[in-house]
Order: structure tokens, then C-alpha cells, then sequence
């Protein structure tokens, strides 16, 4: 079975560390239990990780983005949730009446447009740019390399 899925290739026990990588972001990850505990114990880079605050009935953040800090390096790992933020409050901003649009296609497909509460997602996007940028400033102006 390993050898039909691809699973038994050599490469994929390689190191995958690339030393141009200085910092990473990750914004609302999912399926992130497939992280060894131990492969994120290696990573000693600096890390921003950003949480939904409103779970979708399948998305936990403290299974998935949750997930990653508790197991990256506290000293180089920041950890922030966006109240009023869901899942798809990360990705680019819906057209007017889109998700009557998408349920038309398919019931249910208008999630994608929802967020998590009161705010706008214009909104949510601005404290996303706002986080983003002071900590890629600050990795950025401390790391001279």
C-alpha cells in the first residue's frame, strides 16, 4: 500500500529545509495534524500564526491553527486569532449578492462569502495587513542576512 500511494519514497524523508526562508505566515490552516509533533519542534524560524476566531462546524483553529503553536518553538512563534473571523475571511473579498450567486450553483457554497460575525471583511483584512506587515517589518529590520 505505502509503495502504491508514493509513501515509500526516499525523498520524502529528506530535510525540505530551504535556508532562503528567514520567516513564515500561515492564515487559518487546516489539516495541519499532518505536521509531525517533532518536524515542528525542528523549526526554529520566526512564525506568525493566524487563527479564525468563529469555527466552522469542521474547521476547529485550536485543532489547526491551534495546532501549530502548540508545538512550535514559543520563542519564535507568535499566535493570534481574529475574532469575528472565519475560515474563509481570509481569502479575497465577494461581489454583491454573491452568495445568492454560489447557492444557486450548489446549496451551501455561499459559506465562502460568510464571515464570523459583525465585521466586514474589509475590515478583518485590514487587521490581517496590519499584523502582517509589523512582523515581517520586525523579522525583516532585526535580521540583517
Amino acid at each position: 500500500m505505502l509503495s502504491e500511494l508514493g509513501l515509500a519514497n526516499s525523498e520524502l524523508n529528506k530535510s525540505m529545509l530551504d535556508p532562503r526562508i528567514k520567516a513564515f505566515i500561515s492564515l487559518d490552516a487546516g489539516l495541519t495534524r499532518g505536521f509531525t509533533i517533532e518536524s515542528l519542534q525542528e523549526i526554529k524560524i520566526p512564525s506568525l500564526i493566524i487563527g479564525a476566531g468563529v469555527d466552522l462546524d469542521d474547521t476547529n483553529a485550536q485543532l489547526e491553527s491551534g495546532y501549530l503553536q502548540q508545538f512550535l518553538a514559543k520563542s519564535s512563534s507568535t499566535y493570534i486569532t481574529i475574532p469575528n473571523a472565519m475560515h474563509f475571511s481570509f481569502i479575497q473579498m465577494c461581489k454583491t449578492n454573491a452568495i445568492e450567486i454560489l447557492n444557486q450553483e450548489k446549496q451551501g457554497e455561499g459559506i465562502i462569502c460568510k464571515d464570523g460575525g459583525i465585521r466586514q471583511r474589509s475590515k478583518i483584512h485590514s487587521e490581517i495587513t496590519h499584523l502582517v506587515v509589523n512582523f515581517l517589518s520586525d523579522i525583516f529590520s532585526n535580521n540583517k542576512n
